[in-house]
């Protein structure tokens, strides 16, 4: 760069802000961008329907659990600047999404998580579930047929409970299920504020006495990366049980994307002191906005463009299967519309003919008289 300026311009360079400053402090101030245009949103659309406010728990721990990681083992300092402005501003909205909650709103009408026994159970061969009173023997007559069912029962006996495992852990990041102790679905708003105060104190004591323990510090990293790269799970549930984006903002989804960018390409060209662990969870979020990204299209378009193609087929359908007599006769017959219309200009007519002829009498009946 410098080879390419003349000479002459050159002093002038040391008069512009210098580009990693500036790349620091967006990074810094990312958050407010990001999440600032969705309480705007909110409160310009009175209603927080369509928007998780689990984002907010998963934000908020795992800002919490970095700054406790800067103190145990210290990183970039941007990144612990970030934390700090990603709870001002998740204290922000998590106030606003509250606020502007349904109503009605109450857990207690909520579906409860499906009973662990009875899904492993559907999952399962006959043979292995608890549901069977009698269980086949494996005995075939031969030890290899014998060994071999005994086999592909044990796999699928594994991958049943790793399936359920998974379904049940998936369950607990969508909003439509009771969640074990109403955890972050409560109905007051002091709850959350406990819940949260109660994080800080909890790991903040553990911090102070552990901040030396190598085994605690690598513990609470992984967590926090952990809990942050679930960040977009309960919005991709959310919108997969509404099947439509009507109240999810692009600008979010946008300001996402962009975020995963930025810290991507930070952590791979800007920082110095940061593990391979923060390049793998930030992948991973990124991986999941994406598929956001899917949802929002395929619910904003793909699906109105399939509702409306259906709609337009239907339609023609039946207009090739009427007769030629029958689309000659809909083509010549007015509708109720037009008929309206035309009984209305002609009675309107009238009554003005009828006015210009009883003023031309009464005219002439006065010259008469005169």
């Amino acid at each position: 760069m410098l080879k390419i300026l003349p000479e002459d311009y050159r002093p002038y360079l040391e008069y512009l802000p210098d580009l990693q400053l500036c790349i620091n402090i967006i990074m810094t101030f990312t958050p407010l961008f990001s999440y600032g245009s969705t309480c705007y949103s909110i409160q310009k659309r009175q209603t927080s329907v369509g928007f998780s406010i689990d984002i907010c728990c998963t934000m908020f721990m795992a800002a919490i659990l970095r700054i406790y990681y800067y103190i145990c083992s210290p990183y970039e300092p941007t990144l612990l600047r970030q934390s700090i402005v990603m709870i001002f501003i998740q204290s922000i909205l998590l106030k606003i999404s509250l606020k502007y909650r349904p109503n009605n709103y109450d857990p207690e009408l909520l579906n409860p998580l499906p009973v662990f026994e009875n899904e492993l159970n559907l999952r399962i061969p006959r043979r292995l579930s608890s549901a069977t009173l009698e269980h086949e023997s494996y005995w075939r007559g031969d030890w290899i047929n014998s060994m071999e069912l005994l086999s592909l029962d044990t796999l699928k006996y594994i991958w049943g409970y790793f399936i359920t495992y998974f379904n049940q852990g998936l369950r607990f990041f969508d909003v439509y299920y009771k969640r074990p102790f109403n955890f972050w679905q409560w109905k007051y708003e002091r709850n959350y504020w406990l819940f949260i105060t109660w994080f800080i104190g909890i790991f903040g004591i553990l911090t102070i006495f552990l901040k030396d323990n190598l085994i605690y510090t690598n513990i609470i990293g992984m967590l926090g990366l952990f809990i942050e790269s679930l960040l977009p799970l309960p919005q991709i549930l959310l919108l997969n049980r509404l099947q439509s984006v009507k109240n999810f903002k692009i600008i979010l989804l946008l300001s996402w994307l962009c975020g995963d960018c930025t810290k991507i390409s930070y952590l791979l060209y800007g920082a110095q002191n940061i593990s391979i662990i923060f390049l793998i969870a930030g992948l991973f979020q990124m991986s999941l906005d994406f598929y956001i990204a899917y949802q929002y299209l395929k619910f904003k378009y793909l699906d109105d463009y399939q509702t409306n193609k259906e709609v337009g087929f239907v339609e023609s359908s039946d207009r090739r299967n009427q007769s030629i007599s029958e689309i000659v006769q809909q083509m010549i017959t007015p509708s109720s519309s037009e008929i309206e219309m035309d009984d209305f200009t002609e009675k309107h007519t009238d009554s003005i003919g009828n006015k210009i002829r009883s003023s031309r009498s009464r005219s002439r009946s006065g010259s008469m008289i005169v």
